[in-house]
């Protein structure tokens, strides 16, 4: 978005003020809140997102007073891409799809500690590759699974099939 005072440069700037019992918002870039005054700290010292993340899963299992500056997975690689949690630690990324697998408890833990749960309640990313096919297999696998403990055979046998379909490239589900 432009900045709303010279609709030259791009806004990073959300500022609010209240007059009279009405609020007013506007979107200005840097130089245009340095114009008008508006008192800024996070102008003259900006966080950077990415080290914060950073600084974040650098400590990652730390516990109180304990922290030497390593993680007990820092070794464990990923089977397909061969990265490493230490790597993920230092760069905030990771190699692979795969990678998800691999380091699964320590990224559910993380999310854990950054949003107190580690269960996705919000939207759905809709471009890119599609991945509802792939949960709707891990879906029935688990649903599957959780028949034959209960015993249900008839419900096991027909999960069974459906799986077997999607394997085959059926979309018979």
């Amino acid at each position: 978005m432009l900045c709303q005072d010279c609709g030259q440069r791009v806004s990073t700037v959300i500022f609010t003020e209240v007059r009279e019992g009405r609020k007013e918002t506007l979107h200005l870039c840097q130089n245009c809140v340095a114009e008008r005054g508006i008192p800024s700290p996070a102008l003259n010292d900006p966080v950077q997102v990415d080290q914060v993340f950073r600084d974040l899963l650098g400590r990652l299992g730390e516990e109180e007073g304990s922290y030497n500056g390593s993680h007990p997975l820092d070794a464990e690689t990923c089977r397909k891409c061969g990265w490493s949690f230490g790597r993920f630690r230092q760069t905030g990324l990771l190699g692979c799809p795969q990678c998800y697998r691999s380091f699964e408890e320590p990224l559910r833990d993380l999310l854990r500690r950054i949003h107190g749960s580690e269960e996705h309640l919000g939207k759905v990313y809709s471009h890119g590759p599609d991945l509802s096919r792939e949960q709707d297999m891990d879906d029935l696998q688990q649903d599957l699974q959780a028949a034959v403990e209960r015993e249900d055979f008839e419900m096991a046998a027909s999960l069974r099939d459906r799986i077997q379909h999607m394997e085959d490239g059926d979309s018979g589900v």
